[in-house]
């Protein structure tokens, strides 16, 4: 576990007690601050678990990202394609 990992799950918290606090008294901007607090906790933590899963496992992690590379490459080769034949 890394400090991203945590430090997720800690905005996470944090936005589901002021998202909860938010629904109590009706304050709409609460909901909101609530809301975007659980989301970039969220990312946050899967960044942290994405880091941890690279670190455990580095031979998985290469051949993911070259999958993620070539897939990236056949998407931006199809689309340059299709912009010559129109």
């Amino acid at each position: 576990m890394n400090i991203d990992t945590l430090a997720g799950e800690g905005t996470r918290t944090k936005g589901d007690f002021k998202r909860g606090l938010g629904d109590v008294t009706g304050d709409t901007r609460l909901q909101q601050d609530g809301a975007a607090d659980q989301l970039s906790g969220g990312l946050r933590k899967g960044v942290g678990q994405v880091r941890d899963f690279v670190r455990k496992n580095p031979a998985a992690s290469y051949t993911a990202a070259g999958i993620f590379g070539l897939a990236i490459l056949n998407s931006l080769r199809g689309k340059s394609t299709r912009r010559a034949t129109r």
